[in-house]
């Protein structure tokens, strides 16, 4: 994308008229349709509706991730079982961005009582803990694995915990 700057005449006195700003920005807005399919403020992003439904299934995802025998704490159980600390190592190094952050964070956002959203974001940030302590258990030279289920219980005890703010969230906040 290209941006269009305004530019200001040296003979000007450095001002700019009304009438030349608002053509500019006009322009600008006109190009930036042309250019990314549509104009919408800075910032701002297209947020699905929240429903009843929307909450519990960002709440299903973060759940689906501890119970479902295709989420990623299963997976991780697997590994730590087999002792892979290769696989324990690469796995936790993504998995905060593909599960706190894309799910957990999500879910955090739908909280309603301010006790509850500080719990959330308490409990949001342990798993990324936990996460790096079961790293730091399977690295090369270290290969501890007292020390990654230790950290790998942690993490399903945070978890079970941030589903538990599910039951707090106050639905008439949302008007439904």
């Amino acid at each position: 994308r290209t941006i269009t700057k305004l530019h200001v005449d040296a003979s000007s006195d450095k001002t700019i008229s009304r009438r030349n700003a608002l053509e500019s920005a006009s322009l600008l807005s006109l190009s930036l349709l042309i250019v990314g399919g549509k104009a919408s403020p800075a910032g701002a992003k297209d947020k699905e509706p929240i429903t009843r439904e929307s909450i519990q299934l960002a709440f299903q995802n973060v759940r689906d991730q501890l119970e479902s025998p295709d989420g990623g704490i299963p997976y991780l159980q697997s590994l730590i079982e087999k002792e892979d600390f290769e696989g324990i190592m690469e796995f936790t190094k993504n998995y905060d961005l593909e599960f706190r952050k894309a799910k957990m964070v999500k879910a955090r956002k739908l909280v309603t009582s301010k006790e509850d959203k500080e719990k959330g974001l308490y409990l949001s940030n342990s798993v990324t803990f936990d996460l790096i302590g079961m790293n730091k258990g399977a690295r090369p030279g270290q290969y501890d694995i007292e020390m990654v289920k230790k950290y790998f219980g942690e993490l399903v005890e945070d978890v079970t915990n941030f589903l538990e703010l599910e039951q707090g969230i106050d639905y008439s906040v949302y008007d439904l």
